[in-house]
C-alpha cells in the first residue's frame, strides 16, 4: 500500500489473508507435535512397539501432546493479536498488545452479562449452552470468529487512534497508551 492512500478493499483482504498465515503456521507446526506425542503415547501403538512404552519416552511424548495443544486452544486470541499485527503500519507491538487486551475484555463483558441475567451454565452443561472457559472465564463459545472480530476492531481502533492527542493534562495517556485504553472501552461494549 503507497503511503498517504486509503487502503482498498482488496488491499485490505489481501493483508488480512497475509495476517492469517502467522497463527496458521505455528498451528502447522504445533500439528506436528500433537500429532507426534498422541500417536506414540497411545495405548495400541505402544502394543505394537513396546519400547515406546519406557517411562522417559512417555514423558517426552506427553509433552509434546500437551505443548502441541496449545496451538490449538489458544487459536482465537492468536488471530485477535495478529491482525492487528499485521494490518498496523505503526505501532505494531501496541496492536498486538491491544488485541490480547480487547480479546480478553471482550470476554470479561460477556461474562459479566451472562451474571447479571442468570445465564451462566453449570460446569457438566458448558457445551450444550454454548459455553466455554476461556483464560479462565465462562463466555459464549464463540472459537475463531471471535478472535477474528476482536482483531478487526482493534485493528481499526489502533489505526484511528495510536497518534491521538489528549490535553496536556492527560498527556501521558495519548498516543500509542490510548490504543489499549480505547480498545478496553469498545470490546467492553461490543462485548
Amino acid at each position: 500500500m503507497q503511503k498517504g492512500k486509503k487502503a482498498s478493499w482488496m488491499e485490505i483482504f489481501q493483508g488480512l489473508g497475509k495476517t492469517f498465515m502467522l497463527p496458521v503456521a505455528l498451528l502447522a507446526f504445533m500439528g506436528l507435535f500433537l500429532g507426534i506425542g498422541s500417536s506414540f503415547s497411545s495405548s495400541s501403538t505402544i502394543d505394537v512397539f513396546p519400547f515406546l512404552g519406557a517411562s522417559w519416552l512417555q514423558v517426552v511424548f506427553r509433552f509434546m501432546s500437551t505443548i502441541g495443544g496449545f496451538a490449538f486452544s489458544y487459536l482465537p486470541v492468536m488471530f485477535a493479536m495478529a491482525i492487528p499485527l499485521g494490518l498496523a503500519r505503526k505501532e505494531k507491538g501496541v496492536a498486538a498488545f491491544s488485541g490480547f487486551v480487547g480479546y480478553v475484555v471482550m470476554h470479561l463483558s460477556i461474562n459479566f452479562y451472562l451474571q447479571e441475567t442468570n445465564q451462566l451454565a453449570t460446569a457438566d452443561q458448558l457445551r450444550e449452552a454454548g459455553q466455554e472457559i476461556v483464560f479462565g472465564i465462562q463466555t459464549l463459545s464463540m472459537g475463531v470468529l471471535g478472535g477474528i472480530i476482536a482483531g478487526l476492531i482493534v485493528y481499526k481502533l489502533h489505526t484511528r487512534f495510536y497518534h491521538f492527542q489528549l490535553p496536556d493534562s492527560f498527556a501521558f495517556f495519548s498516543g500509542a497508551r490510548f490504543v489499549p485504553i480505547i480498545t478496553s472501552l469498545t470490546l467492553a461494549v461490543v462485548g
